[in-house]
């Protein structure tokens, strides 16, 4: 109807009832027409006492039926990809927060315990999201549909779940707690296992050298005794859960269907109604059970975040955040009192160094004295406590860190390699080098002619950690990715102690072209390879004792000559 001054339409209220009634008259003749044609088929009376309602119940748990299947295929697409999605989205931050953590997280950290975050408590969750897309969402449903059908038939039924609910679900969260702190002490130990396993793995040689068979299947033994003990206290824990579920269902339904029978003596109430009372009073019970259980395991799933959420919490380097950005480097390096601590111990205290563009600087002394320490501070792997490191004047902490690794390249005392081809463990320091390039690394390095001899060649597998190379193989690999990244400022830790003599000849004489006009740090166990340093630092105990050239330090007769003439006498035997 218009309402004449006004565009709006206005309902009468007396045509809206009157649709309602046909539609309510449609769908009771409709239903009418179809029961009546169902109990036919199966010989049955439609006016039948009760048939009527056995008729709608069917009818109703048909169309629940229907739901349902929808709803479980909802579930078992959508919402458990999604749950492997989260799981999968987690394990990617955890990766991605590693690459962030400052390097002495992970002097803090067990290896085996950082991959068990990352996989076993990352499952347990992904579990939690399994169980909680099947049961979390349609079995409660279940419960309140089931509930209301009884009360809908048999009201005094709600006054014993209202009794009983807060009887199961006070135990069952009790529980619950429990099992969130086992969960978390088990999964902790499960990480005591993977530790001691990659010990095993990553040791196997000098597992094996030392005859320590016996010691790490003892220690192994012991930390799955101890993962077995805390699991079985988890178990309990939830065992206890579903035992005390059950039977206060039990009870529950007890009461009812005393409650019920009384019922039925003393009043008119139909078998018909009863059958409807009863059959969601049976079948209740899977549901209860099913929403116990998901809940433990959401618990433990929690005990399992709590872990990850340690790792998560943990700050990120700040070194790589910010900076001025830098299109090349000279290479001049300053230290200016420099110290340095790990925790309350001093490693470094007040060095002090300057190396100009193209010069090479090496750090003797003997193990502990701070060589590495002082490294790892150039190669700004950590920012000193007190005093500054200046490239080319400006402060190290000032400049963008990834600019600054871009134009340095390293060769460590214990070589790594990737599990990738030969070429992909060369060129990782610079993926858009050419095959000639990469060859002509290699040729430097001394490493050419053994990698072309391989099946494959230079598509050859390195294998895992190096594992199909020897030492000396995987020193000079590391070698020849350092000279393919031409970096303006060269670390080397002892880059040529894994090496024969005729190797380190070899690669002496490459690593001396290489480091011309480039700037060099240089820690050197043999202390022939840096006779023709510009610079020889002498550290004891985290100080700068001595300092100077080759002839220098000979001259002085103090630490340098008495390591000099220790080492001629080694040599000699």
């Amino acid at each position: 109807e218009s309402d004449g001054g006004n565009n709006a339409a206005v309902v009468d209220p007396s045509v809206a009832a009157s649709y309602s009634e046909e539609l309510r008259r449609w769908f009771s003749d409709w239903f009418r027409s179809f029961a009546t044609d169902l109990c036919a088929f199966f010989g049955l009376t439609f006016e039948s006492p009760g048939m009527p309602i056995v008729i709608a119940c069917g009818f109703v748990t048909l169309c629940c039926g229907i739901v349902g299947a929808v709803t479980i295929y909802l579930v078992q697409t959508v919402s458990r990809f999604f749950a492997y999605r989260v799981v999968a989205d987690l394990r990617s931050e955890l990766a991605h927060h590693f690459l962030s953590l400052p390097l002495r997280f992970f002097g803090r950290q067990r290896m085996g315990d950082m991959i068990s975050k990352v996989t076993n408590d990352t499952q347990v969750m992904q579990r939690s999201f399994e169980m909680a897309a099947d049961n979390v969402v349609v079995d409660p449903l279940m419960i309140l549909g089931n509930v209301a059908i009884i009360a809908f038939y048999f009201p005094q039924a709600l006054l014993v779940v209202a009794v009983m609910v807060p009887l199961m679900a006070i135990p069952m969260y009790r529980q619950g707690r429990k099992v969130q702190k086992r969960s978390t002490s088990s999964l902790r130990a499960l990480g005591e296992t993977t530790e001691s396993l990659n010990q095993i793995l990553t040791g196997i040689r000098t597992v094996k050298a030392y005859q320590l068979e016996d010691e790490c299947k003892s220690k192994f033994d012991e930390t799955t005794v101890t993962f077995l003990a805390r699991t079985k206290r988890v178990l309990r824990a939830k065992g206890r859960s579903i035992a005390q579920s059950f039977i206060g269902y039990q009870v529950a339904t007890a009461v009812i269907l005393v409650l019920l029978g009384h019922t039925v003596l003393t009043t008119d109430l139909t078998f018909a109604v009863v059958a409807v009372i009863i059959a969601p009073l049976a079948t209740n019970y899977q549901h209860v059970k099913r929403v116990t259980r998901a809940y433990n395991v959401m618990r433990e799933s929690a005990g399992a975040l709590s872990g990850i959420e340690t790792i998560l919490g943990a700050q990120a380097d700040q070194t790589m955040v910010g900076g001025e950005s830098v299109e090349g480097i000279r290479g001049d390096v300053e230290v200016r009192d420099v110290h340095f601590a790990y925790a309350d111990k001093d490693v470094l205290r007040g060095i002090s160094l300057r190396a100009q563009a193209g010069q090479t600087i090496a750090l003797v002394g003997e193990s502990g004295g701070g060589k590495s320490t002082m490294m790892d501070l150039l190669m700004r792997f950590h920012d000193p406590v007190r005093g500054s490191i200046l490239l080319d004047g400006k402060d190290l902490r000032t400049i963008k860190l990834s600019d600054y690794r871009r134009q340095t390249a390293v060769v460590s005392q214990e070589p790594f390699l990737f599990n990738a081809t030969l070429r992909e463990n060369i060129a990782c320091g610079k993926p858009e080098a050419s095959q000639a390039d990469i060859e002509s690394a290699a040729r430097a390095a001394n490493i050419h002619e053994f990698i072309i001899s391989q099946p494959g060649g230079y598509d050859a597998s390195a294998g895992e950690r190096g594992g199909n190379l020897s030492g000396g193989q995987m020193q000079r690999v590391t070698i020849a990715r350092a000279i393919l990244r031409d970096p303006a400022i060269l670390f080397l830790d002892e880059a040529t102690s894994a090496l024969d003599s005729e190797s380190e000849e070899a690669v002496q004489r490459a690593l001396d072209t290489l480091r011309k006009g480039r700037t060099s740090f240089v820690i050197a166990h043999r202390l022939s390879t840096i006779v023709d340093a510009d610079q020889i630092l002498v550290l004891v105990e985290g100080r700068v004792v001595e300092s100077g050239t080759h002839d220098d330090l000979i001259a002085q007769a103090g630490v340098y000559k008495r390591m000099i003439e220790k080492q001629m006498r080694t040599d000699a035997t």
